[in-house]
């Protein structure tokens, strides 16, 4: 009787350790997925506080509107039309209407200076450039109305964004 009471509590011993060393491999398992989640997150963050830019809406047109857009933080900006986006909204017919934009790069400059780059050749912005860039809204959009309030915003592959707005004369 003695002996199938030790084997009973050595296989209820193995059993509890089993379960322990499962359930603490299970949560040490999470830590970490939690953990590198985490870090893949701050790093994500502090990348963009290494970018900085403005917008500058330089003139406004029925279909089209032309507008600046400078780097004043410290990362390369790549101007590729699926990598970013532009979102116009303005007044139209008594509500406000926000379209996804097409754009087109004229121009990278250094800003403050004459030196200019082709966008084919230079299809990024440095820090302390600048790209002039012409939107095109959709063909579905209405024309931007005489008086109305315009919204631009640009979001780059970073996540990061610009908002600019002017009146169109």
């Amino acid at each position: 009787m003695g002996f199938s009471n030790t084997i009973c509590a050595a296989i209820i011993l193995i059993g509890l350790l089993v379960m322990i060393g499962s359930a603490a491999t299970t949560f040490f398992l999470v830590l970490e997925e939690g953990i590198s989640s985490w870090v893949a997150i701050s790093r994500a963050e502090r990348l963009k506080l290494d970018i900085g830019l403005q917008l500058n809406i330089a003139s406004v047109g029925d279909r089209a509107i032309n507008i600046t857009v400078r780097n004043t933080g410290s990362r390369t900006i790549f101007l590729v039309n699926s990598w970013n986006d532009v979102i116009v909204a303005y007044n139209a017919s008594g509500y406000w209407r926000p379209f996804l934009s097409n754009f087109d790069i004229e121009q990278v400059r250094v800003a403050g200076s004459e030196t200019a780059f082709s966008p084919l050749s230079h299809p990024y912005i440095n820090p302390g450039e600048e790209a002039v860039i012409t939107i095109q809204i959709p063909a579905e959009a209405p024309d931007i109305p005489h008086g109305s309030v315009v919204m631009v915003v640009f979001v780059t592959h970073y996540g990061v964004s610009a908002v600019g707005e002017a009146v169109k004369p």
